[in-house]
């Protein structure tokens, strides 16, 4: 196939738009379908190999992968190795822990399950892991152990041009299923390969049906793509279901672009998008951990800064491409190829020493001195009050660790046994758990004290109808026993708490609801500052030495604050007390983080308070609400 330049240029476009995305998502809000427009290509690009060596009867599966792995590997390898020496020495032990187990599997390509099951693409903690973008790469590496394969054994079964309707039927197949999953299975849906399988066959159908047109209808195409391209990058937002239905915006907006190949295009063929094009991989690849490093120093908020991370990246990419996977390097001079042996020994060699780091549990020796700072016994201290909250949390209310962890068929009976007439009942997620310990220790001796809190549950007065998993299974068994056990309790006050999303919660209704089961007073929490990432680690690397009760730091989540101040005026105050806690604790971007003379943290991870923070919390701000 002769070089595309049209191709090349689509590559600039999707790497600038994710680049951008991840700096400042404010810049452009839907530029993660920059990602789409690659798998797109890759299918496109992949097929076409394929089927032109089936054609000739010269296709191997070995030849076939030793390409595909030196072109993926050496680059991505060098990024890990160069990961792993820095993490030596300045990366605490849970980080380089964590850095450790996520190099291993983005170097085996499964990054893509272990992200799934960490934390979503799009939340704060994101910004702690610094090879979260190999996702693509392991989705993409999955599909080329597979597509192959299966190609190979159908084309004995079959002529090829039968096989093109194969790949036809699968992509359509493909596009229903990720449809269902984005909305049955939204995390899952987003990082593997079943639900993203059709965007790349996508791409396989467009080299398989190619259009002959005319230069006007040529344009007409391209202008078209590009358009379904830009409203992709302005008007989607990671508030979408993603990749679902909306995903053909960018999916056909790549179809048209490669159909109408035009290699005069001033979008696609200009200086600045083939040399962008060019390095578009090793752009990728080096620009994510860029974002993480300007997280880490707080910068991230700053325009000057994210300019400056942006130039780096860039930097970066083009050294990466010239000395690591340039092809006209390997072309000029043969003995600089990456040989096969060469590619497996580098990986090898570095996914050994990454799974070490991450089985010693950060590499703690004196050897490496970070390790065994007192910035690192600090956030390992906090890390080991996070795994002791069982009594402090009253764990033994949480319906989804009970199910899960310790295999029960309910919460503990005295989470919810009658001790008296009135009292108070506490009802939320984790970060009502965290109120417990304060409520317990504060309120009056024998004034009765119940609770139906559970990890990631806010309260609600109906069931959530999508599809079954141990969470909604969890959340709908304590939601329900809640207000069962308050309608039967009949309990003077209900206290309520939850993370977030307090703007979006029908607190309305809620409070209804529990008035016609007697409860007289109803308070509700909002949100505490949340921290990304968490409040250990921002002091441990930003603020350590200091002794300040405030700080002001960019890690502060900014979206907590806006759902705060909107609450007000979503609030009936004769039907609910509402403790703005923001309020009480922060002034403009100043937090509260520290307390008393010892200096214990309000916080032990990104948001839920310490034993110390939970009795503070409680005595001074949650005290005076209960019985005015």
């Amino acid at each position: 196939m002769d070089f595309r330049k049209d191709i090349n240029g689509l590559r600039a476009i999707a790497v600038v738009a994710v680049v951008l995305f991840h700096f400042n998502p404010g810049w452009l809000p839907g530029g993660f379908a920059g990602v789409d427009i690659f798998f797109v290509i890759s299918g496109f690009l992949i097929t076409g190999i394929i089927f032109r060596k089936l054609d000739s009867g010269s296709f191997g599966l070995l030849a076939f992968y030793k390409s595909r792995a030196q072109r993926i590997i050496p680059a991505l390898a060098v990024l890990c190795a160069v990961l792993l020496g820095a993490g030596w020495f300045y990366l605490l032990p849970l980080e380089y822990s964590q850095l450790g187990k996520h190099i291993a599997s983005s170097l085996g390509f499964f990054s893509n399950f272990t992200y799934w099951n960490e934390a979503g693409y799009f939340t704060a903690s994101a910004h702690e892991k610094w090879l979260l973008h190999t996702w693509s790469l392991s989705v993409e590496w999955q599909f080329y152990m597979v597509y192959p394969i299966a190609l190979l054994a159908l084309s004995k079964l079959m002529p090829l041009r039968y096989l093109r309707r194969v790949v036809l039927a699968a992509c359509v197949a493909g596009f229903g299923f990720c449809v269902a999953s984005s909305l049955w299975w939204p995390q899952p849906a987003f990082y593997l390969l079943p639900s993203r399988a059709w965007e790349l066959l996508a791409g396989g159908v467009a080299c398989l049906y190619p259009l002959k047109l005319g230069v006007r209808h040529q344009r007409l195409l391209e202008g078209a793509g590009l358009l379904m391209l830009v409203a992709s990058f302005g008007l989607l937002s990671e508030d979408d279901i993603w990749p679902g239905y909306l995903a053909l915006l960018p999916v056909l907006g790549t179809l048209a672009m490669i159909v109408a190949a035009r290699q005069d295009s001033v979008a696609t063929n200009n200086r600045f998008s083939q040399w962008t094009g060019k390095i578009s991989y090793s752009l990728y690849l080096w620009h994510w951990p860029v974002v993480v490093l300007l997280s880490y120093a707080g910068s991230l908020h700053s325009t000057p800064h994210i300019i400056g991370g942006i130039a780096c990246a860039f930097v970066l990419a083009a050294a990466s491409y010239r000395f690591i996977e340039s092809p006209s390097s390997r072309k000029a001079s043969p003995k600089r190829r990456w040989a096969f042996a060469q590619v497996s020994a580098l990986i090898a060699s570095v996914f050994v020493g990454a799974a070490a780091v991450n089985a010693t549990e950060g590499a703690v020796t004196p050897l490496r001195t970070v390790s065994v700072s007192d910035r690192a016994r600090f956030v390992q201290d906090y890390a080991t009050r996070q795994k002791n909250l069982y009594e402090s949390y009253w764990l033994k209310c949480d319906a989804f660790s009970a199910f899960t962890e310790r295999h029960q068929q309910a919460i503990d009976p005295d989470c919810t046994r009658k001790q008296g007439d009135g009292g108070v009942f506490l009802w939320g997620d984790s970060h009502a758990q965290a109120l417990s310990l304060g409520l317990r220790t504060e309120l009056a001796k024998g004034t009765p004290f119940y609770q139906v809190a559970s990890a990631s549950c806010k309260p609600s007065l109906t069931d959530d109808t999508g599809r079954s998993t141990d969470k909604r299974i969890a959340c709908n068994y304590s939601n329900r026993l809640a207000l069962s056990s308050i309608q039967a309790l009949r309990p003077d006050v209900v206290v309520m708490a939850q993370k977030s999303d307090h703007d979006k919660t029908q607190w309305g209704e809620i409070a209804a609801r529990l008035k016609s089961y007697g409860v007289k007073h109803i308070v509700l929490m909002g949100p505490l500052p949340q921290w990304a990432p968490s409040l250990p680690s921002v002091i441990a690397n930003r603020h350590w030495g200091g002794n300040d009760a405030y700080i002001t730091d960019a890690a502060l989540d900014q979206s907590i604050m806006a759902a705060n101040r909107a609450m007000p005026k979503l609030i009936d105050a004769r039907s609910v007390d509402f403790v703005s806690l923001i309020d009480k604790l922060c002034i403009a971007n100043s937090c509260l983080v520290r307390l008393g003379d010892d200096n214990s943290l309000l916080q032990i991870d990104d948001g839920h308070l310490s034993e110390k923070g939970s009795i503070y919390i409680v005595k001074n701000y949650v005290m005076p609400e209960l019985y005015k």
